[in-house]
C-alpha cells in the first residue's frame, strides 16, 4: 500500500494508535491497542454493525470509518516504488521519502483501500515505513474487510495494482504484492 492509494481513496489520519481485529500493535511510547470483532460468512459484503472497541478513540474511529463488527484481517509487509510520471520511468527520490516520513508521522489509515482493485469495503491502516532499498519503500500494513475473498486477494502474490497518483507527494506509485505474515478469520 502507498500514501498515494489512500489519499486516492480517503485517508483518515489515526495519531499514534489503531490496530485492528484483536491484533494489539505497540506504537511510539509502547502502548497496544485492539479492536474487538466477530465473524461473518464468507459471501458477505455488508458490514454487519459497527466494531464496538471499549476504547472511545478507536470506537469512534471505527465508528468513521464504518467498521464492520466481523471481518477477516491480514497483516505484513508490501512493498512499492514511485516515480515521477505514470511512465514509471524515472524515480520520485523525494516523493518516497516524503510517504514514509508522512507514514512513520501520522500512520494512515484507509477507509476504502485501493477499491479499483478490491471493490468497496477493505479497510487499511499502514503504521511505518522504511526505504529498503534505492528504489523502494516497504510498509507495515493491517488490513481488514467482511468479505474473506476480499483478503485473499490482497494476499494473493500473483494480484496486480494499476499505477495510482499520490497528490500530495506528486508521486506516480506502482504498488508490489502484499506479503501477509498474519492473517485473522473473525472469532
Amino acid at each position: 500500500m502507498t500514501f498515494s492509494s489512500l489519499v486516492r481513496n480517503g485517508i483518515r489520519i489515526a495519531p499514534l494508535l489503531l490496530a485492528t481485529l484483536g491484533i494489539g500493535i505497540g506504537i511510539g511510547i509502547g502502548i497496544g491497542v485492539a479492536v474487538v470483532v466477530g465473524s461473518a460468512d464468507a459471501g458477505t459484503t455488508a458490514p454487519a454493525g459497527p466494531a464496538a472497541p471499549r476504547n472511545p478513540f478507536l470506537a469512534e474511529v471505527a465508528e468513521q470509518i464504518a467498521l464492520p463488527a466481523r471481518t477477516w484481517t491480514a497483516s505484513g509487509t508490501h512493498t512499492a516504488k514511485g516515480y515521477t510520471t505514470e511512465a514509471a520511468e524515472t524515480l520520485s527520490v523525494e516523493g518516497m521519502k516524503a510517504d514514509c516520513d508522512n507514514i512513520n508521522l501520522n500512520k494512515k489509515l484507509a477507509a476504502d483501500f485501493r477499491s479499483d482493485v478490491f471493490g468497496p469495503g477493505m479497510k487499511g491502516f499502514f503504521y511505518k515505513c522504511r526505504r529498503t532499498g534505492p528504489d523502494t519503500n516497504t510498509y507495515w500494513f493491517t488490513i481488514s474487510s467482511a468479505d474473506h475473498a476480499q483478503i485473499d486477494k490482497l494476499c494473493d502474490p500473483d494480484t496486480r495494482y494499476p499505477v495510482v497518483h499520490d497528490e500530495q507527494h506528486d508521486t506516480y506509485w506502482i504498488d508490489e504484492p502484499f506479503m501477509c505474515t498474519r492473517r485473522a478469520d473473525p472469532s
